[in-house]
């Protein structure tokens, strides 16, 4: 006999508790959020000034209370996670992800994009790396990381407020993919702004100004997109 069955989410699509999933994600996500940012003020802080200056180098000696490798690991971490709910989240809008009603099947693709995303960056990295130790001054390579790993850091801070309005504001939805797309071009503007203002690229020449452009903004999002295309194929 059918009787009621109780709250049981949002549905989304045919029925899919999408929903409540995304906030359980969300919930924790930013529980952990807060207790970091709570317990590394400082760091907090010293992150958002690291996007806007370029440090001078006796700053590179700067002691701040805290562990700052695990804060940045957390903010790049918190980055990259957000920015797979949200793809998700488009994908589902634009029935790209097939509805599914099984919380695992949701959460391994959540997964599946993450680790996507994590070679992504973890492959630039690796790029900047070698770039970095061959054909740079060391002190002005640290600089410029540490300025990459603190945008990558208030990047997935901004990214909270197109994902909770994907997830929770049923209405113009489109406008909130257009401003994830938004906070996605103008953090990778400031790095490249950042990029040709530290390493002086402008003297050096439009030419390597392009081919900057091609090697390390271009061809690494050619990667991201096949791997996302054959994620979507094997799903």
């Amino acid at each position: 006999m059918d009787g009621f069955e109780g709250y049981v989410g949002i549905r989304v699509g045919e029925g899919q508790l999408i929903n409540d999933l995304i906030f359980s994600l969300l919930f924790a996500l930013f529980l952990v959020f807060a207790l970091v940012f709570h317990a590394n003020y400082h760091l907090f802080l010293k992150m958002i000034r690291d996007v806007f200056y370029v440090k001078e180098r006796l700053s590179l000696f700067e002691e701040i209370d805290g562990n700052e490798t695990i804060f940045r690991g957390f903010m790049i971490f918190q980055s990259l996670l957000l920015c797979s709910i949200a793809l998700f989240l488009i994908g589902c809008l634009y029935n790209y992800i097939p509805d599914s009603s099984n919380i695992g099947t949701n959460l391994f693709f959540i997964g599946a994009i993450w680790v996507v995303l994590l070679l992504f960056y973890t492959f630039k990295q690796f790029f900047y790396n070698l770039i970095g130790m061959i054909f740079t001054d060391p002190n002005l390579y640290k600089i410029w990381r540490t300025g990459y790993t603190a945008s990558v850091g208030v990047w997935g801070v901004l990214l909270y407020i197109p994902v909770l309005c994907l997830a929770f504001v049923k209405v113009y939805l489109y406008v909130y993919v257009l401003l994830f797309a938004f906070i996605y071009i103008l953090w990778r503007f400031i790095i490249i702004h950042k990029t040709i203002n530290i390493f002086n690229i402008t003297g050096i020449g439009f030419l390597y100004i392009i081919l900057y452009l091609c090697a390390q903004e271009i061809l690494p999002l050619i990667f991201l997109y096949k791997g996302i295309i054959y994620l979507y194929n094997f799903y």
